[in-house]
């Protein structure tokens, strides 16, 4: 990874750590609220929570029967949602380590799960096609409300601070809800969806769909793609920098950056830093550091 050009901050390209307590692959790594501690989930069906600046596992939390698939922290950073392969969805309390919530509906793997903003909603999703919201105010067995217009997995759930839910899907749609205003949209993408992303800056208005053959910028008003970046295969796209970026990992284990005004790739080649796939990328909020996990059971840790 090189210094992007047009852009007065460098890509995160110096290693400062490599979390390797994992004994499986790392399929999720997320930030917590104010990005001072980082959680991840693998397929040794731990969650572990990490230090990323001093690179010291902190906590171990084990549940899940199989591998550990999606993580979302509430906004107070008091409980995080975990999700997998058994099919169940944990609510756990952060400082003591316990499952305070046990939720189960989903009929096949769940790659998703996400808090509303006031942590009083909890969105899952998975292979069953299934968008399931959970009261996290009262203690139910069965979901407030079932979400049903996939046809095919969904891969990834977006709660931004407005009251709609964003979800990405294998049939290759990107689909809105407004919970409020009771408003349904779906957008054709063309080919399967692996993630969906409001804009940080302006959530109603633009968003970034990862899809097989392309990561694209949408207008979402209009549907008009305002921005195309190729030449990945497996893309696991984020915004970054001020939204002045887009970053995204790939199959090889290499870091791609692009700058978003003229789709222009910082390093048109490249190199691996790390062995395997990489299946998740975050960036910081402050843009001077990001983390990358890989299917050869490593986080990476990465500043300017």
């Amino acid at each position: 990874m090189a210094p992007s050009r047009g852009d007065d901050r460098e890509v995160p390209s110096r290693l400062v750590q490599t979390l390797d307590a994992h004994t499986g692959p790392v399929h999720v790594v997320r930030y917590n609220h104010g990005a001072k501690y980082c959680l991840s989930g693998g397929g040794d069906r731990t969650i572990r929570l990490w230090n990323p600046t001093s690179g010291k596992e902190i906590k171990r939390y084990e549940g899940h029967g199989r591998e550990v698939l999606a993580l979302d922290i509430a906004f107070d950073n008091a409980k995080f949602a975990s999700s997998g392969g058994d099919k169940l969805v944990f609510v756990w309390d952060v400082a003591s380590g316990t499952i305070v919530r046990r939720l189960q509906g989903h009929f096949g793997k769940i790659n998703a799960v996400a808090f509303s903003q006031d942590a009083q909603i909890l969105a899952t999703a998975g292979f069953d096609a299934k968008v399931m919201l959970w009261d996290m105010r009262a203690v139910m067995k069965e979901p407030l409300q079932t979400l049903k217009e996939a046809n095919n997995s969904i891969t990834s759930l977006s709660l931004p601070p407005t009251t709609e839910i964003l979800s990405s899907s294998s049939d290759g749609h990107i689909r809105t809800y407004d919970l409020r205003l009771g408003k349904y949209v779906e957008d054709l993408i063309g080919s399967p969806c692996y993630s969906v992303l409001p804009s940080i800056n302006s959530p109603r208005e633009s968003m970034l769909v990862s899809s097989e053959d392309a990561i694209r910028i949408f207008d979402r008003s209009s549907g008009t793609c305002l921005q195309t970046f190729t030449g990945v295969k497996g893309p696991k796209a984020r915004w970054g920098y001020g939204e002045s970026k887009v970053v995204s990992g790939d199959e090889k284990g290499r870091v791609w950056c692009w700058n978003v005004l003229d789709a222009k790739a910082v390093d048109s080649d490249p190199k691996p830093v790390h062995k395997k796939a990489i299946t998740w990328l975050e960036v910081n909020p402050t843009g001077k550091e990001m983390i990358t996990a890989s299917m050869d059971g490593t986080i990476k840790v990465w500043a300017e």
